[in-house]
């Protein structure tokens, strides 16, 4: 998917592309683009059998109708509040996931097939000129300006804590037998903690989002000389970065998102980007939260006006219907009379 949308003084221009790899049967990976938000969503999810599939495409959907349709209605409700001031887009992106979080957590609880579904999850959303990045799990989001590749999440996982706390190095993270155990996702518990950054945009950044089925696979040093090559190429980032991923063996399955800025935007200090956890929500709050999904769910469903529509009868349907009848019963009558 590739299209550009108005926000602020500048363009986002996006594409975005999932891909079932070489190896997996299904695609449990959900990518949602909301360009008229300017909203971008990437979820990995897992469980057996579908359930994968159900929890990241649960997800996207809950968080882009929340975004979408009940913005304004969320970012006011105080039975979800924050714990602390975050702007508009940020409080009502980080209320739309914990909702996602706790639709598909009740999800699982309630049919035995989902049990143990869970989801990670990063996501992206522009407002003016400020960026909100949120994650749980171990899905990645890069930024890419001035030939430098910054990794700005850093994945929830056993592997990357080891690495954090300096237990283990970055090389031995890399072949660690369970790097891929991860740590936090969506759906795995009734609430949950997300981090959140806030940071300014400048004008050509370019981002990156990527399930694990690219990063798990493929390096920082491979990823940055593939968007470097591209010279911009949205198209041709997403391509070839799922390409790469495939050449590497496909097992997994990948996604790739990208994003790129430009227009008039004055030049910013992106040094001070800081990442803060927004500890998980109480239980009272898990009442509304069911609320809102439940009300998120419904409202995602395909509309009657999306439907397919029934074939229309042909003109003069009926009229031939009630000439044929006639003729039998003249005929009918015919042979009656006669014999």
């Amino acid at each position: 998917m590739k299209n550009g949308a108005r926000s602020y003084l500048m363009e986002i221009t996006f594409a975005g592309k999932t891909d079932v790899g070489l190896v997996r049967e299904a695609n449990e990976d959900t990518i949602q683009l909301l360009p008229r938000k300017n909203l971008y969503l990437v979820c990995d999810g897992m469980g057996g059998h579908n359930a994968g599939e159900v929890a990241s495409r649960t997800a996207c959907q809950v968080i882009a109708t929340l975004y979408d349709k009940f913005y304004d209605r969320l970012l006011q409700e105080e039975q979800v509040r924050l714990p602390r001031m975050f702007s508009p887009s940020t409080d009502v992106l980080i209320k739309a996931v914990r909702i996602a979080n706790h639709t598909v957590y009740r999800m699982a609880a309630e049919n035995p097939s989902f049990s143990g579904m869970g989801t990670t999850i990063v996501a992206a959303a522009v407002e003016k000129d400020i960026l909100t990045l949120l994650h749980v799990g171990d899905s990645r989001i890069y930024r890419f300006a001035d030939n430098t590749l910054t990794p700005l999440t850093v994945d929830h996982s056993w592997a990357a804590e080891l690495e954090q706390s300096e237990q283990i190095s970055a090389e031995e993270a890399r072949n660690l037998v369970n790097r891929n155990v991860i740590t936090r996702a969506l759906g795995v518990k009734e609430n949950v903690e997300i981090d959140v950054a806030v940071r300014k945009i400048a004008e050509n950044d370019i981002y990156i989002m990527c399930s694990d089925g690219l990063c798990g696979f493929v390096d920082d040093a491979d990823i940055k000389h593939v968007v470097a090559a591209a010279e911009g190429d949205l198209d041709k980032i997403v391509d070839q970065l799922i390409q790469l991923a495939n050449d590497r063996g496909g097992m997994d399955n990948v996604s790739v998102v990208a994003f790129k800025i430009t227009g008039k935007i004055d030049p910013t200090d992106l040094s001070k980007l800081k990442t803060v956890t927004v500890e998980a929500e109480p239980p009272e709050y898990f009442e509304a939260e069911r609320q809102w999904g439940a009300t998120a769910i419904d409202q995602s469903k395909v509309e009657p006006a999306d439907l397919p529509k029934p074939k229309a009868q042909k003109k003069g349907g009926g009229l031939l219907a009630f000439s044929f009848i006639l003729i039998i019963v003249v005929v009918v009558f015919y042979l009656i009379f006669r014999g």
